[in-house]
């Protein structure tokens, strides 16, 4: 079967720096069993090729592009370190403008004494709004305007990984694919004497851990409302012409109840000055099921 060569670019440079670490830190060499010069040792059979990745298990590619077969074994090298999660993170929040404003015969500004309402809708993305009847000057005294909202973050993920300090992924694929990834290395089993192959004659102990453990979930605090600042102008024309002033306001304040308006309004417009909510973790993530134990060793010649 042809087989295509993908090259993953900067994160396949980052898994192929990995791989090589890797051999380095957590392989175990164990050398030819047999000192054969390497032009003397015979080419091997094309139907036991298995393709081996090592690293960090995000950047590992798929055995099969269309599937999760084709594995033929995987798992972590290594030695174990101390049980932990990776660390919580939260987000994106968003700020919401507020779409809600009234006009009002006192400085109260109870619902009672709302003389006229302009509710351009929940969807409203501040641009400008002409009302369908303008509110006469002399038809109010004050103005209120609801403060913006900041939606609730999500943990990213809701449930993080286990930390695998010391440690690689390997995951094993066989030679029945149509895509080959540039970090994999090429490698068999080892000749019935123990002796390696031609062109393939780094020889790898693999002694896998098999690890169920998972952590617990993430959870988020409140946004930071503060973060969310909006101005609300308010216009004499249709067209957002003739500002009659501007209203600013926070996620931190209450509603807004001003006499700075003054005129004739007949169409109004939101910005924000500042839509940058956050949040932070309010728990941190434990271990919470499943054990990490030894399991099979797998002996491989390889291409590097």
């Amino acid at each position: 079967m042809p087989m295509l060569t993908i090259d993953q670019g900067r994160g396949g440079a980052a898994a192929l720096r990995s791989v090589a670490l890797s051999m380095l830190a957590t392989w175990v060499p164990i050398g030819c069993s047999s000192p054969v010069p390497p032009d003397d040792l015979p080419e091997p059979d094309p139907s036991q090729l298995i393709f081996l990745y090592s690293g960090r298990p995000e950047y590992a590619p798929r055995c099969d592009p269309h599937s999760d077969g084709n594995v033929l074994w995987e798992g972590w090298i290594g030695t174990p370190g101390q049980e932990e999660c990776e660390p919580c993170s939260c987000g994106p929040s968003r700020c919401v403008l507020p779409h809600t404003v009234r006009m009002h015969s006192s400085s109260l500004c109870s619902i009672s004494s709302a003389v006229a309402t302009i509710d351009p809708g929940i969807s409203w993305d501040g641009t400008c709004f002409p009302l369908p009847d303008p509110v006469p000057s002399d038809s109010y005294d004050f103005v209120s305007v609801d403060y913006p909202i900041a939606t609730d973050c999500q943990p990213i993920p809701e449930v993080p990984a286990l930390r695998h300090t010391n440690m690689e992924f390997v995951r094993a694929c066989g030679s029945d694919v149509d895509l080959v990834f540039t970090s994999f290395s090429r490698c068999y089993p080892p000749q019935p004497n123990g002796e390696c192959w031609a062109g393939h004659e780094m020889k790898w102990k693999f002694s896998l851990y098999n690890d169920t453990r998972t952590c617990s979930p993430c959870s988020c605090g409140e946004p930071s409302r503060g973060d969310c600042r909006v101005e609300t102008t308010f216009y004499r024309q249709a067209g957002c012409s003739e500002a009659l002033g501007s209203v600013l306001i926070s996620g931190l304040d209450q509603e807004l109840c001003t006499d700075t308006i003054e005129g004739r309004i007949a169409a109004v417009r939101s910005i924000f000055n500042k839509d940058e909510p956050t949040c932070a973790p309010s728990t941190d993530s434990t271990v919470v099921s499943g054990e990490i134990v030894p399991g099979d060793t797998h002996v491989l010649c390889c291409n590097r």
